[in-house]
C-alpha cells in the first residue's frame, strides 16, 4: 500500500452544532415551567367560589336571618365576601317565606356540582395555557429551525465526506489506469541515445570538465539543485547503480575542494548533455575547524558550491565510488528494502527504477521506508515515488515517515509497522547521515537482518 506521509497533528476542540438543540429544550423547559407556574397562580386565584351558608341569630318577628357568603382567599389572609355575596345576601333578607319552605342542607353545596374545579381540570387548563401560549410556540420553532440547522450541517459534512471519498477512489483509481498505461508504453519506448562521456585518463579514474549552468531550489525543501552542463550535448554519465561522481575545484584560498555526490535524476530517461546534484542549505563551519582543514590543504567544497561558484564556471569531474554490494550468501536477491533519510533518497530512486521492470532483475518486491524531519523535504523525489507505485502497484510499496529525532527510530510504531521481517533472499539498503544509518542498522537487525545482507550507502 502507498503511504503519503504519516504524522499527526493536535486540533483544539470546537463545540459542534449538534449540541444546539439540547440547549434549545432546555430553554423550551423553563420557559413551560414559568407558564405552568403562572398559569395555576392565575387559574386558583379565578376559580369558582365556594358558597356556604352562614346561620346568624333569629330576628324578632320569627325569621331567621340567613345570608350567602362566598369566602375566598386574599392576598394577605383573611376572608370578605364578594360582591356576588352581597348581591345574594340582599335577596336573602328577612321575607315573608316560611323557616319551612326553604330547603337548605349544610351538607350539600347550593350550586351544581358541574361548577366545580377539579385538580384534574386545573391541570388541563394550564397545559392547555403553555400550548396555546406565545412563548411556546416561539420556543417550539426556535428548536425546528435549530434542529434542521443541525440535521443540514451533518448531512452537508457526510455528502462531503462522501464526495471527497469518491472523489479520492476516482483519482486512485485513474492514475493506476494512467501508470499501468505508461508502464505498457515503455516497453516500446526506444532507449535514449547520446554518448557515454569520455574522460581523460585512465578508466574511471580519468577527469573531465563540467560547466555550472543552473541553480534552484528544491520546490519546498531545505535542498538546491545544481545542474551541470557536459561538454557536447550528446554525452551522458554512464555510471553504474549506486556509483558516485567527485566533484573537485579550487576555492579561494587556492586549497583543493572535493565531495562525492550521487547524481540526481528524478526522470526515467537519462540526462543527456547534463546531469545534476542537490546539497544541503550551506551551514558555515567554526573557524577552528576551517583552519585545520586549511592547514592540511583541504577545501570546503560544499563552501565553494553556495559562496564561491557562479554560472558559468567550469569544475573537474571523476566516476567516484561504487557503494552497492551485496556481500549475504542468500542468492537470488528476491526482496529488496531500502531504509533511508532525507537526501539518501536520491541513489534509491534510480535503483527503484531499475529493479521494478519485468524481466530486469530477479527482484519481484520492492519496500522505500523514508524519513524526514520536516514534510517539506519530501518534495525532493516524492513525485517519482508515486509515479513509480502506480506503475508497479503491485510490486512497491512506500511509506513516508516524519521522525525528528534518528535515535527514537526503533520506537517509532510507523516505522515498526513498515520495516518487513527479514526473509531468505531480502537485501536491505541503508541510505542517509551517519547519524541515521547506525541507528537504521539496529532497527533492521533487531527485525532479523544479519549483517552482511545490510548495504549502507555513504551520503554525508
Amino acid at each position: 500500500m502507498f503511504v503519503t506521509l504519516h504524522y499527526s497533528e493536535t486540533y483544539r476542540k470546537i463545540p459542534t452544532p449538534s449540541k444546539w438543540p439540547i440547549a434549545i429544550l432546555f430553554t423550551i423547559l423553563c420557559f413551560g415551567l414559568q407558564i405552568s407556574v403562572d398559569a395555576l397562580v392565575s387559574i386558583h386565584l379565578e376559580r369558582p367560589f365556594v358558597p356556604v351558608i352562614l346561620k346568624s341569630p333569629v330576628s324578632s318577628n320569627g325569621y331567621s336571618k340567613r345570608g350567602l357568603y362566598c369566602v375566598r382567599p386574599l392576598h394577605h389572609g383573611g376572608m370578605i365576601p364578594s360582591g356576588r355575596s352581597r348581591g345574594i345576601c340582599k335577596m336573602s333578607t328577612p321575607s315573608t317565606m316560611p323557616h319551612a319552605d326553604l330547603a337548605v342542607r349544610l351538607d350539600q353545596p347550593l350550586l351544581s356540582p358541574t361548577q366545580y374545579q377539579s385538580a384534574s381540570n386545573y391541570m388541563i387548563r394550564s397545559a392547555l395555557a403553555i400550548l396555546v401560549s406565545d412563548v411556546f410556540k416561539t420556543a417550539c420553532v426556535a428548536f425546528l429551525i435549530a434542529f434542521l440547522i443541525t440535521f443540514a450541517s451533518k448531512s452537508t459534512r457526510r455528502i462531503k465526506k462522501s464526495v471527497q471519498g469518491v472523489s479520492s477512489a476516482l483519482n486512485h483509481v485513474s492514475r493506476l489506469a494512467k501508470g499501468k498505461f505508461m508502464r505498457f508504453t515503455e516497453r516500446f519506448q526506444r532507449e535514449t541515445k547520446g554518448i557515454p562521456m569520455v574522460f581523460e585518463g585512465t578508466g574511471e579514474e580519468g577527469w573531465g570538465v563540467c560547466t555550472l549552468s543552473k541553480v534552484q531550489p528544491l520546490a519546498r525543501s531545505q535542498f538546491t539543485e545544481y545542474e551541470f552542463k557536459l561538454p557536447n550535448e550528446e554525452y551522458f554519465l554512464q555510471y553504474a547503480l549506486g556509483q558516485q561522481v567527485t566533484l573537485c575545484c579550487l576555492d579561494s584560498a587556492d586549497n583543493v575542494a572535493k565531495k562525492n555526490y550521487f547524481v540526481y535524476n528524478p526522470g526515467k530517461k537519462k540526462q543527456k548533455g547534463h546531469f545534476s546534484v542537490i546539497a544541503k542549505q550551506y551551514i558555515p563551519e567554526n573557524s577552528v575547524e576551517m583552519k585545520k582543514r586549511r592547514a592540511r590543504g583541504e577545501g570546503d567544497f560544499e563552501q565553494v558550491l553556495a559562496t564561491e561558484l557562479d554560472i558559468g564556471d567550469e569544475i573537474a569531474i571523476q566516476l567516484g565510488p561504487r557503494t552497492l554490494e551485496y556481500k549475504g550468501e542468500y542468492l537470488p536477491v528476491t526482496d529488496m528494502v531500502y531504509f533511508v533519510a532525507a537526501d539518501g533518497i536520491v541513489p534509491v530512486m534510480d535503483q527503484v527504477k531499475s529493479v521494478l521492470p519485468s524481466g530486469s532483475s530477479s527482484v519481484k518486491g520492492v519496500s522505500v521506508i523514508w524519513t524526514n524531519k520536516d514534510e517539506k523535504d519530501f518534495d525532493v523525489a516524492l513525485s517519482t515515488l508515486e509515479d513509480e507505485y502506480f506503475k508497479y502497484s503491485t510490486k512497491l510499496a512506500v511509506s513516508c515517515v516524519l521522525e525528528d529525532h534518528y535515535a527514537s527510530l526503533s520506537q517509532n510504531e510507523e516505522i515498526d509497522e513498515a520495516v518487513p521481517n527479514f526473509n531468505p533472499g531480502t537485501m536491505a539498503v541503508v541510505s542517509g547521515p551517519k547519524s541515521f544509518s547506525a541507528e537504521a542498522v539496529a532497527v533492521l537487525m533487531k527485525k532479523g537482518f544479519p549483517e552482511n545482507c545490510i548495504c549502507v550507502l555513504p551520503c554525508d
